[in-house]
């Protein structure tokens, strides 16, 4: 099984066609499973069903890759790695299947046009789901999700593994076709929307809905592969959960799932957000963070990331409690690149080896970034199509969402604040810490505002910006709604109280909000922060004060940012997402808002942005971690770097090598000095007891 104690996977990428008589000939289970092991994988991945449809073994249901000229890749495969000590996840495709797709058309997805997938071959567009080359099925089809049932059931039937991934749990697109149509029509009795109006109670359920079946065809994949064999454990790709509304893919994925894991190819801070994240939504640890031997993705099958780079995505797995997960891309015959097993990777392993025993611990963590996964969208969409344009077929806008997210992530870093991400789940649970933020979600579901509601009045802090996703915000703020700025470029003047966040404003050179800013109108007991002002003219119109810019000119009553004791709690609202600013005047303010309402912190340090420092207690046992996030390598060292905690420290020492780091003790707790931080530094700390 994928437990305790499991760090390091191989995931092996064969999406390989059977056109060409060469492909998957070379493949040589043996000599792959020895090479992976010698470079130190505990776990490879074997692919049994990948997106072309086609087994990689002797099958009943469809048709075997022509390639493997009959022989039983996966038998081989599973027999290899279990003589050598190594656990087996299989693999499995879904919803992405050029076999089912050819050979059964009724089962195929219909986007909004009445195009299928592969009807549409659009090389230039940087979507790789765009080019024609994926097969996409629909879920909702009821023979399809029988054929996929017959495939589990075969596979886990017929082999003994530990795990299995399953992967593409979404849409790629909204489809229209008879099913999803038939289905919704008997919910409902109406016809699938065609435009974008979230503000629209029946356009959110129907959102909602196809959220639910998109969970219900995960469940019903799990209990396939549970019905022959319970010991299993079942992981399935939760990368999509940070996708647009349209996929369909949210949290709810999670509970089909004995762990979470998901391939993502972005940089460090992306990855530490989302593993955050997968902690905090994970049934079991570790969790898995999957990322491309290739630099930077898939795509760039010759390419390798560096050491350093590699090393940095297994630590920072590592150190939030995750697994990390090397997914390799196999060439068309069935060799891979051995090279990097027995350098780089087998390098990477050996390093992060020696620190799993410190891991598995709580983290602390002061605030929390909510992860509004039912509100991946923006109320600027409103009035689109559903279907953004007929080439790509792509849905429209939904992005904005999780670059606040983001900018909210790389705030809370480089202002050396231990926060957390936390799904709706954890929210309902039950927060870790004192402070939570939520960052332009346009809408909120009511569950998720009776934890909200609960944490506020019980003693939280709430950071707000943007929009107010929920009605009883509204009402918790005495305020009425009235709609947006007209004006694209607003401006937030701070008042005497609020300079001490807008330090670096003033009336007369106010913050620039690149956006507009929502209108509230506010009663009751608050303190005002700042208000807005707008420019002279319109933005986006002939007239101008400045020709380059729209200065501001125009002073309103209207709150830009108030401050408001809700109970035994507070809400700091901001009327745009602040924290999406690019200048570091402007993000400042929000973490000089954040610092405010979290309080005294847990521990804090003076590490430059590139540098996360994270703490985690294990055993009766501090432990601390600085991971230099560059997003470039070589990654450069840093030096001299400060934690300082508010407790008496004792002593700490570097892990392994356990090199004594000065400590001094001050009036308000201890300073621990780290003269240099490499890829990452692992300390130990003794608290005075």
């Amino acid at each position: 099984m994928w437990t305790e104690g499991n760090y390091r996977r191989i995931f092996l990428d064969m999406h390989i066609d059977d056109w060409n008589g060469e492909f998957l000939s070379k493949v040589d289970p043996r000599s792959i499973v020895n090479l992976l092991k010698d470079a130190g994988a505990q776990q490879i991945v074997v692919k049994c069903r990948t997106h072309t449809g086609l087994a990689h073994y002797p099958t009943k249901i469809g048709r075997m890759h022509r390639g493997l000229s009959g022989r039983d890749y996966v038998k081989e495969m599973i027999e290899c790695c279990h003589e050598a000590g190594i656990a087996v996840m299989a693999y499995f495709s879904q919803i992405f299947d050029n076999y089912a797709y050819e050979t059964h058309p009724e089962w195929r997805a219909v986007n909004g046009l009445g195009y299928t997938s592969r009807e549409i071959e659009d090389y230039d567009n940087p979507n790789q789901f765009r080019k024609g080359r994926y097969g996409i099925c629909c879920p909702n089809n009821v023979e399809y999700r029988s054929y996929v049932r017959d495939c589990l059931t075969e596979i886990t039937a017929n082999y003994q593994f530990e795990s299995i991934f399953l992967d593409m749990p979404y849409w790629p697109e909204v489809c229209y076709c008879q099913e999803c149509r038939a289905k919704y029509k008997a919910y409902s009795g109406r016809d699938i929307p065609r435009v974008v109006n979230w503000g629209d109670p029946e356009f959110r359920k129907w959102q909602a809905l196809r959220e639910e079946w998109i969970a219900e065809f995960a469940a019903a994949s799990t209990a396939a592969v549970k019905a022959v064999r319970p010991g299993v454990t079942v992981e399935h790709n939760m990368s999509v959960a940070t996708s647009p509304w349209y996929t369909a893919a949210t949290e709810l994925i999670a509970g089909s799932c004995d762990y979470t894991g998901g391939d993502l190819f972005g940089g460090y801070l992306e990855q530490t957000f989302i593993c955050k994240y997968y902690k905090n939504l994970s049934k079991s640890l570790p969790f898995v963070y999957i990322t491309s031997r290739c630099d930077p993705d898939l795509l760039h099958h010759t390419t390798t990331k560096s050491e350093d780079e590699l090393l940095l995505h297994g630590i920072t797995a590592l150190v939030h409690n995750g697994a990390f997960s090397i997914c390799d891309g196999a060439n068309p015959d069935g060799t891979i690149c051995e090279d990097v097993y027995t350098g780089v990777i087998r390098h990477v392993f050996d390093r992060t080896r020696d620190y799993e025993k410190y891991m598995s611990g709580d983290m602390i963590t002061d605030v929390s970034i909510w992860f509004p996964e039912h509100a991946k969208f923006d109320l600027k969409d409103n009035g689109r199509p559903v279907y953004a344009d007929p080439v790509t077929c792509g849905a429209a806008g939904g992005h904005d969402y999780l670059t606040n997210l983001l900018q909210m992530t790389r705030i809370l870093r480089d202002e050396n604040i231990p926060f957390d991400v936390v799904p709706g789940k954890k929210l309902k649970s039950g927060l870790d810490n004192s402070t939570l933020t939520i960052s332009g979600a346009a809408f909120i579901p009511d569950g998720e505002m009776d934890a909200i509601e609960k944490f506020i009045r019980g003693g939280g802090r709430l950071y707000i910006s943007g929009h107010i996703g929920h009605p009883r915000l509204l009402e918790m703020l005495e305020a009425g709604y009235e709609g947006e700025t007209e004006h694209n470029v607003t401006y937030m003047s701070p008042t005497e109280s609020g300079k001490r966040f807008f330090s670096d404003f003033s009336g007369t050179l106010p913050m620039a909000v690149h956006g507009k800013q929502v209108k509230l109108a506010l009663k009751g007991d608050y303190e005002l922060l700042a208000t807005i002002t707008l420019p002279y003219t319109m933005t986006g119109k002939r007239e101008f004060s400045a020709i380059h810019s729209d200065p501001p000119g125009i002073r309103t009553e209207y709150p830009a940012a108030v401050l408001k004791n809700i109970g035994k709690g507070k809400i700091l609202w901001t009327a745009a997402p602040i924290e999406n600013s690019r200048p570091y005047m402007s993000r400042k303010a929000v973490g000089k808002m954040i610092r405010e309402l979290a309080g005294n912190l847990s521990f804090t340090s003076d590490a430059p942005a590139c540098v996360e420092v994270l703490g985690w207690k294990k055993g009766g046992k501090h432990y601390f971690a600085a991971v230099n996030q560059q997003e470039t390598a070589p990654v450069a060292p840093m030096y001299n770097i400060e934690v300082i905690l508010p407790e008496t420290v004792r002593s700490a020492h570097v892990l392994e090598s356990g090199e004594v780091l000065r400590v001094d003790r001050t009036e308000t707790g201890s300073v621990i000095y780290l003269p240099r931080v490499d890829i990452f530094l692992m300390f130990e700390v003794e608290m005075q007891v």
